[in-house]
């Protein structure tokens, strides 16, 4: 399994399973807050029209009383003969707005002696048994049946003999029912236009009075409804029940019953506001619908992060691997570039670092390898070669002083006499490569040192007419180091950008100061270095010369080590190369 995939596994399934549990969460809370502020909301809205019921009942009462007792009533013992009273009953038909329909007066006779619309005077009216009634300010009141084909309801009340005790006639007003059904179709708060709801109005024995519009085509009029009020255990409240007229389905019931306005106690009757259980969660289901919709764009949004951020971590990663493998592979490899986060950043350069430190390492190895040859080499030869180059040279030093000696004779001596030396000091620097001498420390001035070196290379660089300047800009050159050690790096250095710069070529040293090291370099307009060749110059053997052996940079490698310090190559700003030596002001004991 690969750190892609199990990233991309794992972000998604921390993503969907908290998305989901807060996803459950959420919805289980808010189904319950909803359902709380639907029955909140019923039993408000119930409450609510109960008591403008009661409202509009109180004051028809009021009314009803209050025109029975004026002095105009009295019109009914002369017949009402100069219409007095219709007029005033057409102005309180008038005046009330469509409430009652019709207002009209009858005598003892139950004729109509008066009435709002002249078209009823003369009818007979009789009193019959009422359907309600109720005692009112010391007044009793009557409700007829209810006409539910014309949806009218009949007040009527006593008109009291002002001069003797007794009755003069009824006073009858005709109520419009349809000003209860206006009350019952009020919307619910919050709620939208086509959010179906239902509204009873139930009497006290159980049947259905009035419906809200949306109920006229069920014909519920005088239905019962008696497992409902029996669930009605309190004045208001909302309960759950199964409505037969709503196909059977749940609906969600807030209720009120009547509790009379005033003076007047009430008839017993309630109001029931229904709503099927699957409109009013409907908001849960829309919120399922868009958790769903949220979700799978979560999926979506997940996976294309989790891709983005695999392979923000696995692509660094795999890179390294590749590095690794090349590396191991012995191909010229690059450490990789990675641009990740902090701790993915500070891995690849602490691996890159590794690598190259492996790669000192093992170019070490090759030179320690080398070294150890040259060392069994110079051990050989320092026995094999000294003794019969000595005995060479003492012969031709002993050939040079015979007088009898032609000239070509003596030319050959210097030329044996030459190589024996030339062969002596290629000894010597073999041995000094394989077993070099542990420096002396002591303070000297590296100004100094580098003055005294070039003294010694004054004739050499004459001989090819080569300029050898400085730069000594370093204020303090007190070093610590073995003099004759740097005398040597400086020595080679200085020989071997002579030998590679053509005659009347330039040579410069120049040094500065680094706080507790100093640096120094050695620059030529030679040919200069390739490359691939630089990082080659301090391999035993290595030289692009014809005649060198490849030894001496080795040396001067070892000495600055053996100082602590570090040596490396540049490109000369003159075109040739540029040697840079760094050693610390102090030497400290490792």
């Amino acid at each position: 399994m690969t750190i892609r995939y199990t990233l991309l596994m794992s972000y998604l399934l921390i993503s969907l399973a908290s998305a989901l549990l807060i996803t459950l969460m959420i919805s289980v809370h808010l189904r319950e807050i909803l359902r709380l502020e639907i029955d909140n909301k019923l039993k408000s809205q119930a409450t609510t029209i109960m008591q403008q019921i009661d409202t509009s009942l109180f004051e028809r009462f009021e009314n009803m009383a209050l025109w029975s007792q004026l002095e105009v009533m009295q019109e009914i013992r002369v017949r009402d003969v100069d219409k007095r009273l219709s007029h005033f009953l057409n102005g309180l038909h008038s005046g009330y707005g469509g409430i009652y329909e019709q207002i009209f007066a009858v005598n003892q006779q139950d004729e109509a002696i008066s009435a709002s619309d002249m078209k009823m005077l003369g009818q007979v009216y009789p009193h019959t048994q009422p359907w309600l009634s109720i005692s009112h300010k010391q007044h009793t009141h009557s409700l007829q049946y209810l006409d539910t084909p014309t949806t009218q309801l009949y007040f009527s009340i006593a008109i009291p003999d002002a001069f003797k005790s007794g009755e003069l006639g009824r006073l009858y007003a005709r109520f419009n029912w349809k000003e209860i059904v206006r009350l019952l179709d009020a919307p619910l708060p919050f709620s939208s236009k086509d959010s179906p709801t239902y509204a009873l109005l139930v009497d006290g024995s159980g049947q259905i009075i009035a419906t809200s519009s949306t109920l006229n085509d069920r014909k519920l009029q005088f239905a019962r409804l008696p497992d409902i009020l029996q669930q009605m255990t309190a004045s208001t409240g909302p309960l759950v029940s199964t409505i037969d007229f709503l196909k059977n389905e749940e609906a969600l019931v807030g209720y009120a019953n009547s509790q009379g306005y005033r003076t007047f106690s009430g008839f017993g009757w309630h109001v029931l506001i229904l709503q099927p259980s699957k409109n009013a969660l409907t908001p849960v289901w829309n919120l399922w619908v868009a958790i769903l919709v949220f979700l799978g764009l979560t999926l979506l949004l997940g996976v294309a992060v989790s891709f983005w951020m695999s392979a923000r971590i696995a692509r660094p990663i795999v890179q390294l691997a590749q590095f690794t493998r090349d590396f191991m592979q012995g191909k010229p490899v690059i450490p990789p570039l990675v641009k990740s986060s902090r701790e993915i950043t500070e891995l690849s350069t602490q691996f890159s670092l590794m690598m190259i430190h492996l790669e000192r390492s093992h170019q070490d190895l090759e030179r320690v390898a080398k070294l150890a040859v040259i060392g069994e080499m110079a051990a050989s030869m320092a026995h094999e070669v000294r003794t019969p180059l000595g005995i060479l040279r003492s012969s031709a030093q002993i050939l040079q002083r015979e007088p009898q000696l032609s000239d070509i004779g003596r030319e050959m001596t210097e030329f044996i006499l030459s190589e024996t030396q030339r062969l002596n000091g290629l000894v010597a620097t073999m041995l000094e490569c394989a077993k070099p001498r542990p420096p002396q420390f002591a303070r000297h001035d590296a100004h100094e040192i580098i003055g005294h070196t070039l003294e010694l290379l004054q004739n050499h660089a004459q001989t090819r007419h080569v300029q050898i300047t400085t730069q000594l800009y370093a204020k303090n050159s007190q070093l610590e180091c073995d003099k004759d050690h740097i005398i040597q790096v400086f020595l080679n250095l200085l020989l071997n950008a002579i030998q590679h710069v053509k005659e009347g070529g330039h040579v410069e040293v120049g040094s500065i100061a680094h706080g507790q090291t100093l640096e120094f370099c050695v620059r030529d307009d030679g040919a200069g270095i390739s490359g691939a060749n630089k990082s080659k110059v301090f391999d035993p053997f290595f030289t692009q010369r014809q005649d060198g052996i490849g030894l001496g940079l080795t040396v001067v490698q070892q000495i600055v080590l053996a100082h602590q310090g570090k040596i490396f190559i540049t490109d000369s700003p003159y075109g040739g190369a540029c040697f840079h030596v760094i050693l610390p002001i102090i030497h400290q004991e490792p």
